[in-house]
């Protein structure tokens, strides 16, 4: 019962779904009213206090990969870098 209370919490219906809706909404409609040149606003500027419920923070091995992932990308965006990279 506990599992089914939490799929529904956290399901289409449920807080989280409604805090996204949120956030969303929130983040869209401060973001047309701002300068180009300011900073946009996020959902953790909005929603603080939830934004590591809804976006759970990353384990140390998820980094790691994220840092890699970012530097492929990166790398792979000058043009005729395929020939230094390794496949």
């Amino acid at each position: 019962m506990q599992s089914i209370e939490i799929m529904f919490a956290d399901g289409m219906i449920g807080n989280r779904a409604l805090l996204l809706v949120l956030s969303s909404l929130t983040t869209g409609n401060l973001n047309s009213k701002i300068q180009k040149t300011a900073k946009p606003f996020m959902m953790k500027d909005v929603l603080p206090t939830v934004h590591d419920y809804i976006v759970p923070p990353l384990t140390p091995e998820q980094q790691k990969e994220q840092v890699n992932t970012q530097l492929l990308a990166f790398l792979q965006s000058r043009p005729g870098s395929e020939a230094y990279l390794e496949k």
